[in-house]
Protein backbone atom coordinates (compact mmCIF):
# COMPACT_ATOMS: atom_id res chain seq x y z
CA UNK A 1 0.00 0.00 0.00
CA UNK A 2 2.53 2.31 0.31
CA UNK A 3 4.27 1.98 -3.04
CA UNK A 4 1.00 2.71 -4.33
CA UNK A 5 0.13 5.75 -2.25
CA UNK A 6 3.30 7.26 -3.38
CA UNK A 7 2.81 6.20 -6.93
CA UNK A 8 -0.79 7.87 -7.13
CA UNK A 9 0.80 11.04 -5.46
CA UNK A 10 3.63 11.69 -7.71
CA UNK A 11 1.45 11.08 -10.86
CA UNK A 12 -1.13 13.66 -9.14
CA UNK A 13 1.43 16.06 -8.04
CA UNK A 14 2.61 15.95 -11.72
CA UNK A 15 -0.88 16.51 -13.17
CA UNK A 16 -2.24 19.12 -10.18
CA UNK A 17 0.82 20.29 -8.58
CA UNK A 18 -0.19 22.17 -5.22
CA UNK A 19 0.40 25.95 -5.56
CA UNK A 20 4.04 26.89 -3.58
CA UNK A 21 1.51 29.81 -1.65
CA UNK A 22 -1.25 27.89 -1.02
CA UNK A 23 -4.25 27.96 1.50
CA UNK A 24 -2.77 24.71 3.46
CA UNK A 25 0.56 26.64 3.53
CA UNK A 26 -0.48 29.99 4.33
CA UNK A 27 -2.48 28.19 7.54
CA UNK A 28 0.59 26.48 8.53
CA UNK A 29 2.97 29.77 8.55
CA UNK A 30 0.32 31.64 10.31
CA UNK A 31 0.10 29.05 13.44
CA UNK A 32 4.10 29.04 13.28
CA UNK A 33 4.58 32.14 13.52
CA UNK A 34 1.12 32.64 16.38
CA UNK A 35 3.89 29.81 18.42
CA UNK A 36 6.66 31.97 17.94
CA UNK A 37 5.23 35.50 18.69
CA UNK A 38 3.04 33.78 22.03
CA UNK A 39 5.93 31.43 23.70
CA UNK A 40 9.19 32.89 22.69
CA UNK A 41 10.57 34.30 25.77
CA UNK A 42 13.73 34.96 25.04
CA UNK A 43 15.20 31.36 26.34
CA UNK A 44 16.22 28.46 23.59
CA UNK A 45 13.64 25.83 25.85
CA UNK A 46 10.58 28.25 24.92
CA UNK A 47 11.47 27.18 21.03
CA UNK A 48 11.47 23.47 22.32
CA UNK A 49 8.32 23.57 24.08
CA UNK A 50 6.24 25.01 21.04
CA UNK A 51 8.61 22.64 18.32
CA UNK A 52 6.61 19.61 20.92
CA UNK A 53 3.47 21.32 21.04
CA UNK A 54 3.40 22.14 17.48
CA UNK A 55 4.71 18.90 15.89
CA UNK A 56 3.80 16.81 18.59
CA UNK A 57 0.14 17.86 18.13
CA UNK A 58 0.36 17.49 14.44
CA UNK A 59 1.42 14.12 14.41
CA UNK A 60 -0.63 12.58 16.75
CA UNK A 61 -3.54 14.21 14.71
CA UNK A 62 -2.32 12.23 11.98
CA UNK A 63 -1.92 9.19 13.73
CA UNK A 64 -5.58 9.32 15.20
CA UNK A 65 -7.11 10.46 11.64
CA UNK A 66 -5.22 7.27 10.16
CA UNK A 67 -6.04 4.75 13.02
CA UNK A 68 -9.69 5.92 12.51
CA UNK A 69 -9.52 5.66 8.64
CA UNK A 70 -8.27 1.87 9.07
CA UNK A 71 -11.52 0.83 11.46
CA UNK A 72 -13.64 2.25 8.23
CA UNK A 73 -11.42 0.82 5.51
CA UNK A 74 -8.18 -0.17 3.63
CA UNK A 75 -9.26 2.52 1.09
CA UNK A 76 -9.93 5.29 3.13
CA UNK A 77 -6.77 4.47 4.57
CA UNK A 78 -5.23 5.07 1.21
CA UNK A 79 -7.18 8.03 0.52
CA UNK A 80 -5.67 9.61 3.87
CA UNK A 81 -2.16 8.57 3.16
CA UNK A 82 -2.07 9.91 -0.05
CA UNK A 83 -3.47 13.24 0.93
CA UNK A 84 -0.97 13.54 3.66
CA UNK A 85 2.18 12.76 1.17
CA UNK A 86 0.16 15.40 -1.60
CA UNK A 87 -0.19 17.97 0.54
CA UNK A 88 3.54 17.02 1.97
CA UNK A 89 5.99 15.84 -1.30
CA UNK A 90 6.66 19.22 -3.26
CA UNK A 91 8.46 17.67 -6.60
CA UNK A 92 7.14 20.08 -8.71
CA UNK A 93 7.31 23.14 -6.75
CA UNK A 94 10.97 23.08 -6.96
CA UNK A 95 11.28 21.23 -10.15
CA UNK A 96 9.00 24.26 -12.06
CA UNK A 97 11.36 27.34 -10.99
CA UNK A 98 14.69 24.93 -12.27
CA UNK A 99 12.66 24.39 -15.26
CA UNK A 100 12.32 28.09 -15.88
CA UNK A 101 15.58 29.20 -14.98
CA UNK A 102 16.78 26.47 -17.54
CA UNK A 103 14.56 27.85 -20.54
CA UNK A 104 15.54 31.49 -19.59
CA UNK A 105 19.75 30.21 -19.73
CA UNK A 106 19.11 28.15 -23.16
CA UNK A 107 17.73 30.70 -24.53
CA UNK A 108 20.45 33.28 -23.69
CA UNK A 109 18.22 35.66 -21.24
CA UNK A 110 20.36 35.87 -18.26
CA UNK A 111 18.79 38.63 -16.96
CA UNK A 112 15.25 36.55 -16.64
CA UNK A 113 17.75 33.37 -14.96
CA UNK A 114 18.32 35.82 -12.53
CA UNK A 115 15.30 37.15 -11.97
CA UNK A 116 13.78 33.61 -11.46
CA UNK A 117 16.46 32.41 -9.13
CA UNK A 118 15.94 35.66 -6.74
CA UNK A 119 12.07 35.12 -6.78
CA UNK A 120 12.82 31.10 -5.93
CA UNK A 121 15.67 31.85 -3.23
CA UNK A 122 13.17 34.83 -1.59
CA UNK A 123 11.01 32.63 0.01
CA UNK A 124 13.35 31.60 2.01
CA UNK A 125 15.98 34.49 2.34
CA UNK A 126 14.41 37.82 1.72
CA UNK A 127 17.80 39.89 1.41
CA UNK A 128 18.68 37.34 -1.33
CA UNK A 129 19.16 38.91 -4.88
CA UNK A 130 20.91 37.23 -8.17
CA UNK A 131 21.14 40.36 -9.89
CA UNK A 132 24.68 40.25 -10.90
CA UNK A 133 25.74 36.76 -10.18
CA UNK A 134 27.86 35.37 -13.23
CA UNK A 135 26.39 32.87 -14.94
CA UNK A 136 28.77 29.91 -13.39
CA UNK A 137 27.10 31.64 -10.35
CA UNK A 138 23.44 31.17 -11.39
CA UNK A 139 23.89 27.83 -12.42
CA UNK A 140 25.34 26.41 -9.62
CA UNK A 141 22.83 28.06 -7.07
CA UNK A 142 19.93 26.49 -8.64
CA UNK A 143 21.34 23.00 -8.65
CA UNK A 144 21.98 23.55 -4.92
CA UNK A 145 19.10 24.55 -4.01
CA UNK A 146 17.13 21.81 -6.13
CA UNK A 147 19.28 19.16 -5.36
CA UNK A 148 18.50 20.79 -1.12
CA UNK A 149 14.81 20.76 -1.87
CA UNK A 150 15.00 17.23 -3.71
CA UNK A 151 15.58 15.80 -0.36
CA UNK A 152 13.34 17.92 1.69
CA UNK A 153 10.55 17.63 -0.43
CA UNK A 154 10.76 13.94 -2.20
CA UNK A 155 13.54 11.70 -0.82
CA UNK A 156 13.43 12.55 3.15
CA UNK A 157 9.39 12.04 3.06
CA UNK A 158 9.85 9.34 1.23
CA UNK A 159 12.37 7.43 4.29
CA UNK A 160 9.99 8.38 6.87
CA UNK A 161 6.50 7.63 5.31
CA UNK A 162 8.27 3.99 4.98
CA UNK A 163 9.40 3.84 8.55
CA UNK A 164 6.33 5.12 10.60
CA UNK A 165 2.53 4.52 9.87
CA UNK A 166 0.49 6.12 7.44
CA UNK A 167 0.38 9.65 7.29
CA UNK A 168 2.62 9.73 10.66
CA UNK A 169 6.35 10.06 9.00
CA UNK A 170 5.98 12.90 6.04
CA UNK A 171 3.50 15.25 8.78
CA UNK A 172 6.58 14.84 11.31
CA UNK A 173 9.85 14.85 9.34
CA UNK A 174 7.59 18.17 7.18
CA UNK A 175 6.33 20.25 9.85
CA UNK A 176 10.17 19.41 11.49
CA UNK A 177 11.78 20.93 8.57
CA UNK A 178 9.36 23.97 8.29
CA UNK A 179 9.97 24.98 11.67
CA UNK A 180 13.90 24.51 11.62
CA UNK A 181 13.77 27.11 8.36
CA UNK A 182 10.65 29.15 9.62
CA UNK A 183 12.07 29.58 13.49
CA UNK A 184 15.47 30.34 11.74
CA UNK A 185 15.06 32.52 8.80
CA UNK A 186 17.34 35.29 8.22
CA UNK A 187 16.57 38.52 9.61
CA UNK A 188 15.80 41.18 7.80
CA UNK A 189 18.18 43.49 9.64
CA UNK A 190 21.15 43.41 12.35
CA UNK A 191 22.39 40.43 13.61
CA UNK A 192 19.96 37.52 14.74
CA UNK A 193 20.99 36.73 18.31
CA UNK A 194 17.27 34.56 18.87
CA UNK A 195 17.67 31.19 20.15
CA UNK A 196 14.09 30.42 19.76
CA UNK A 197 14.68 28.24 16.78
CA UNK A 198 17.73 26.75 18.07
CA UNK A 199 15.38 23.46 19.13
CA UNK A 200 13.70 23.17 15.73
CA UNK A 201 16.96 23.35 13.84
CA UNK A 202 18.74 20.41 15.99
CA UNK A 203 15.72 18.34 15.93
CA UNK A 204 15.74 18.32 12.58
CA UNK A 205 19.35 17.78 12.41
CA UNK A 206 18.72 14.42 13.83
CA UNK A 207 15.25 13.25 12.04
CA UNK A 208 17.15 13.74 8.78
CA UNK A 209 20.77 12.32 9.95
CA UNK A 210 19.78 8.96 8.19
CA UNK A 211 17.36 10.02 5.05
CA UNK A 212 20.32 12.26 4.46
CA UNK A 213 22.91 9.65 3.55
CA UNK A 214 20.41 7.85 2.10
CA UNK A 215 19.77 10.35 -0.44
CA UNK A 216 23.65 10.57 -0.72
CA UNK A 217 24.01 6.70 -1.65
CA UNK A 218 21.35 7.23 -4.17
CA UNK A 219 23.06 9.64 -5.74
CA UNK A 220 25.98 7.48 -5.74
CA UNK A 221 23.66 4.41 -7.47
CA UNK A 222 22.53 6.47 -10.13
CA UNK A 223 25.76 8.78 -10.71
CA UNK A 224 29.24 8.53 -10.80
CA UNK A 225 29.95 6.07 -7.81
CA UNK A 226 33.30 6.41 -7.12
CA UNK A 227 33.15 10.25 -7.33
CA UNK A 228 30.08 10.46 -5.17
CA UNK A 229 31.72 8.31 -2.70
CA UNK A 230 34.86 10.59 -2.79
CA UNK A 231 33.07 13.76 -1.78
CA UNK A 232 30.91 11.69 0.76
CA UNK A 233 34.26 11.17 2.33
CA UNK A 234 35.96 14.48 2.30
CA UNK A 235 33.06 16.06 3.56
CA UNK A 236 32.61 13.36 6.74
CA UNK A 237 36.43 14.07 7.42
CA UNK A 238 35.77 17.99 7.51
CA UNK A 239 34.84 19.15 10.99
CA UNK A 240 32.39 22.24 11.06
CA UNK A 241 33.30 25.23 13.83
CA UNK A 242 31.83 23.56 16.37
CA UNK A 243 34.08 19.90 16.25
CA UNK A 244 31.94 18.18 18.45
CA UNK A 245 28.95 18.14 15.90
CA UNK A 246 29.32 15.23 13.26
CA UNK A 247 30.34 16.64 9.40
CA UNK A 248 27.03 19.32 8.17
CA UNK A 249 24.03 17.06 6.62
CA UNK A 250 23.73 19.72 3.74
CA UNK A 251 27.71 20.09 2.62
CA UNK A 252 27.97 16.23 2.97
CA UNK A 253 24.90 15.88 0.21
CA UNK A 254 25.51 18.33 -2.09
CA UNK A 255 29.87 16.71 -2.02
CA UNK A 256 28.61 13.63 -2.68
CA UNK A 257 25.97 15.18 -5.20
CA UNK A 258 28.67 16.86 -6.94
CA UNK A 259 30.99 13.68 -7.29
CA UNK A 260 28.33 12.00 -8.63
CA UNK A 261 27.71 14.85 -10.86
CA UNK A 262 31.17 15.40 -11.55
CA UNK A 263 30.04 19.29 -11.07
CA UNK A 264 31.04 21.53 -8.62
CA UNK A 265 27.54 22.33 -6.74
CA UNK A 266 29.07 23.81 -3.58
CA UNK A 267 30.57 27.15 -3.17
CA UNK A 268 34.31 27.95 -3.96
CA UNK A 269 34.59 28.26 -0.18
CA UNK A 270 33.30 24.57 1.11
CA UNK A 271 35.03 23.34 -2.01
CA UNK A 272 38.61 24.57 -1.11
CA UNK A 273 37.62 23.42 2.63
CA UNK A 274 36.10 20.34 1.48
CA UNK A 275 38.66 19.30 -0.80
CA UNK A 276 42.14 20.54 0.55
CA UNK A 277 44.23 17.44 -0.06
CA UNK A 278 47.42 17.96 -2.21
CA UNK A 279 46.77 17.16 -5.58
CA UNK A 280 43.38 16.92 -5.45
CA UNK A 281 42.01 20.25 -5.18
CA UNK A 282 38.68 20.78 -6.50
CA UNK A 283 38.42 17.41 -6.93
CA UNK A 284 38.79 18.09 -10.37
CA UNK A 285 35.08 19.12 -10.92
CA UNK A 286 33.91 20.81 -13.61
CA UNK A 287 32.62 24.49 -13.66
CA UNK A 288 28.95 25.22 -13.54
CA UNK A 289 27.25 25.55 -17.13
CA UNK A 290 23.56 25.72 -17.99
CA UNK A 291 24.03 22.17 -19.67
CA UNK A 292 24.47 20.74 -16.18
CA UNK A 293 21.12 21.34 -14.92
CA UNK A 294 20.03 18.86 -17.42
CA UNK A 295 22.13 16.43 -15.79
CA UNK A 296 21.49 17.81 -11.94
CA UNK A 297 17.66 16.79 -13.17
CA UNK A 298 18.48 13.88 -14.84
CA UNK A 299 20.27 12.70 -11.33
CA UNK A 300 17.30 13.71 -9.45
CA UNK A 301 14.80 11.83 -11.61
CA UNK A 302 16.90 8.63 -11.40
CA UNK A 303 17.11 8.86 -7.89
CA UNK A 304 13.52 8.57 -7.30
CA UNK A 305 12.69 5.63 -9.98
CA UNK A 306 15.76 3.64 -8.02
CA UNK A 307 13.49 4.30 -4.29
CA UNK A 308 10.60 3.63 -5.93
CA UNK A 309 12.27 0.20 -7.56
CA UNK A 310 13.20 -0.29 -4.24
CA UNK A 311 9.72 0.24 -2.23
CA UNK A 312 7.96 -1.80 -4.82
CA UNK A 313 10.39 -4.85 -4.37
CA UNK A 314 10.30 -4.68 -0.76
CA UNK A 315 6.25 -4.40 -1.13
CA UNK A 316 5.94 -7.62 -3.11
CA UNK A 317 8.59 -9.03 -0.58
CA UNK A 318 6.11 -8.67 2.17
CA UNK A 319 2.78 -9.34 -0.25
CA UNK A 320 4.27 -12.85 -0.64
CA UNK A 321 5.96 -13.65 2.42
Amino acid sequence: MSFIALLITLLLEQVRPLPARSTLGAAVESLADAAERGMNAGQPRHGAYAWLALVGGATLAALAIYALAWQVSAWLALAVNIAALYATIGFRQFSHPITEIRIALDGGDLAGARRALTQWRRHEDPSFDAADLPIEEVVRQTMERGLLLSHRRVFGVFFWFVLLPGPVGPILYRAADYLARRWNRPPATGVNVDRFGAFAQQALRVLDWLPVRLTAIGFAVVGDFEGAIYGWRQAARVAPAAAALPADDCTLLLAAASGALGVRVLAKAEVARVFDEPGEEGASLAEPEPRGLHSGIGLVWRALVLWLILLLLLSLAAWFT
